[in-house]
């Protein structure tokens, strides 16, 4: 008996699911100047105190956690859409087509007919109808165009619940801030010690490294992605499309490994200490992948191939 091929459909297996897009800078002139300060602005600051971060690390680290804290937030909050923000504006769009539809159905349904007359309306309305699509009309005119504040009516049926844009984003941004002191701090420093940082000395300085990372690569990726666990996923496996967020974070990670190389050399100065070196190569590494993830790399992604998926591509060819 002659066995029937297999489909392409089951022999290339289930479909991938879809990954979110990447992440764009809000489309105004204030976001889109404050992201190329951003970067300049942490770079300052680092040469500000450079001397000071040689000379006691710790008091350093310490005392400038907060304003990279601050700057950080003024930086989500200025730049990037918070979690959620795309979802409520397709919601949105939704919501108006579907009213538009319903309006025409209305209108179109108003019109009634006589049989045998095409194109002919009744010419007597009740009054009670005609009162009916005076009241339409009016609540539609108050909702197109309210009246000031201090004249809209208390009635509960005509409550207008209108939440400031600042208000939305400074939940999220203090959302993301909580949960990257509480989750991100840790796990950045459990992360430093399995690379290489002391285990039995210097804890203040790793748990503070861990923290300025934490700070520079979560904030962001927090306050745009939320908890959403397929990107968090996409995220640690780095099959993120890029962006400035994602970008920025990985190149946190990345400078920081490379900021390692020069602690071991006997060059004797006193900047090799830990952790002077990979906090320099994580801010450095920060805006170096800011900018590639805003210009070059936007929408790529990491191509990592499977060793088993190259040795079965062979075996079927």
């Amino acid at each position: 008996m002659s066995s029937t091929p297999p489909s392409p459909s089951l022999a290339q297996g289930p479909a991938a699911p879809k990954s979110a897009p990447p992440i764009h800078i809000l489309p105004n002139n204030i976001s889109k100047t404050y992201a190329l300060i951003h970067p300049v602005l942490l770079l300052a600051l680092l040469a500000l105190r450079f001397n000071a971060l040689v000379a006691d690390p710790v008091a350093e680290l310490l005392s400038k956690l907060p304003f990279l804290a601050l700057l950080q937030v003024a930086f989500v909050m200025t730049c990037l859409p918070p979690a959620g923000s795309a979802k409520d504006d397709d919601d949105k769009s939704t919501s108006a087509n579907s009213s538009s539809s319903s309006s025409n159905a209305g209108s179109t349904s108003g019109v009634i007919l006589k049989p045998g007359k095409i194109g002919l309306r009744r010419k007597n309305t009740p009054k009670s109808e005609s009162a009916c699509l005076s009241a339409k009309l009016i609540v539609r005119l108050l909702i197109k165009y309210p009246p000031p504040s201090s004249s809209i009516p208390t009635h509960p049926y005509m409550s207008i619940n209108k939440t400031p844009v600042t208000q939305k984003k400074k939940q999220p941004a203090i959302l993301s801030l909580t949960l990257t002191t509480l989750l991100a701090t840790p796990v950045l420093t459990i992360l430093l010690i399995l690379f290489g940082a002391p285990l039995t000395t210097h804890h203040p300085e790793t748990l503070l490294c861990g923290a300025h990372m934490a700070v520079l690569t979560s904030t962001a990726l927090i306050y745009v992605h939320g908890v959403d666990g397929s990107v968090w996923k996409e995220v640690w496996g780095a099959r993120r499309p890029a962006d400035a967020v994602w970008g920025a974070a990985l190149g946190t990670c990345v400078g920081a490994w490379f900021g390692a190389v020069p602690i071991p050399l006997d060059w004797d100065r006193p900047w090799q200490a830990f952790p002077i070196t990979i906090l320099v190569g994580a801010y450095i590494g920060y805006s170096v992948g800011f900018g590639l993830g805003r210009t070059v790399l936007f929408g790529k992604r990491l191509k990592i191939e499977e060793e088993g998926d190259v040795v079965e591509a062979k075996k079927v060819d």
